[in-house]
């Protein structure tokens, strides 16, 4: 008799914490029972307030890990991970967040290095490309991670500074950048992701994720083509070549003008151009101009993580 695995995973990052069920079957094939990503900004104003995460942001993230527990409970989960990462592992105050959230929720969130960060990614997209050189990369909120391998080897970690809200807090200091912070931007990427051009590895695809991102490119109007042969969750590519007039456009807009572009999710609009700025660096460091996007992150490597585990 086939048996079904209910698992979840809560991960929470610098601006949302994200949240997901899924049921697994005897193969490991799985559907989506529920989702939710509310945005709970833990790594709010870190830079303005001497790295301490303040009231209002603990406040939203234990509301949001209470509603995650009371599904988790309506669901029937019977295994579960919670995690977080850039924004506890910057914070003086860790510690006490980390407790609190614990003893007001019941929920002992793990902090993740970007070493796991990175390899949880990798896992959870290099079963779809297991004859290929690929580029896994999760630009997150805080920090930016960049995988080379293939199938189940991992051939090179590169982790970076440069998440898109870290660079908007550090860079923009009014709601429409000018053209000098722009640029400052766009040197301080530059000069972050170097290292990538030494890599000995060429890929044959840079596999870009966050959980929108197929979403969010077609409701850019940006064309994505058929991957031939395509496996499981990875069934496009796009060049990198198409990002550049997205790029130019947003740019162009304050964050209030950019917000209609993307109305299921407005807030991420306020830094979709650095998230493209790191992805386009990356590929042209990298000599690869082809690109996958995924909307598997590392919740996804937890959960298939915890149902082969049960």
């Amino acid at each position: 008799m086939e048996s079904k695995k209910i698992v979840a995973a809560i991960d929470v990052g610098t601006l949302k914490s994200k949240f997901e069920i899924r049921e697994f079957d005897d193969e490991f094939n799985s559907k989506v029972l529920y989702k939710d990503k509310p945005l709970t900004v833990l790594g709010r104003d870190l830079d303005k307030t001497d790295n301490i995460i303040i009231e209002k942001s603990i406040v939203k993230t234990i509301d949001a890990l209470k509603d995650f527990k009371q599904k988790m409970d309506e669901y029937k989960v019977v295994k579960y991970k919670s995690v977080t990462t850039e924004a506890i592992r910057k914070a003086k105050n860790a510690n006490d967040v980390l407790e609190r959230i614990k003893n007001e929720t019941g929920i002992d969130l793990e902090v993740l290095s970007q070493e796991e960060e990175a390899k949880l990614l990798f896992e959870s997209v290099a079963k779809d490309f297991p004859d290929n050189v690929i580029a896994v990369s999760d630009i997150g909120g805080g920090s930016v991670q960049v995988v080379i391998g293939k199938g189940e080897k991992i051939y090179e970690t590169h982790l970076f500074k440069t998440g898109t809200y870290r660079l908007q807090e550090e860079f923009s200091k009014t709601h429409h950048p000018s053209f000098e912070e722009l640029e400052k931007t766009k040197d301080y990427v530059i000069e972050q992701l170097k290292p990538l051009e030494s890599s000995n590895h060429k890929p044959e695809y840079v596999v870009y994720g966050t959980t929108n991102i197929i979403e969010f490119l077609e409701t850019m109007g940006l064309k994505l083509q058929d991957r031939k042969g395509h496996i499981g969750d990875h069934p496009y590519t796009i060049n990198v070549e198409q990002l550049w007039p997205l790029y130019t456009k947003i740019i162009g807009l304050s964050y209030e003008d950019r917000m209609p572009m993307y109305e299921k999710e407005p807030y991420y609009m306020w830094a979709a151009d650095k998230a493209l700025m790191n992805i386009i660096q990356i590929c042209t460091y990298l000599g690869c101009d082809i690109i996958v996007p995924t909307n598997n992150n590392i919740s996804t490597g937890i959960l298939y993580n915890l149902a082969k585990n049960l």
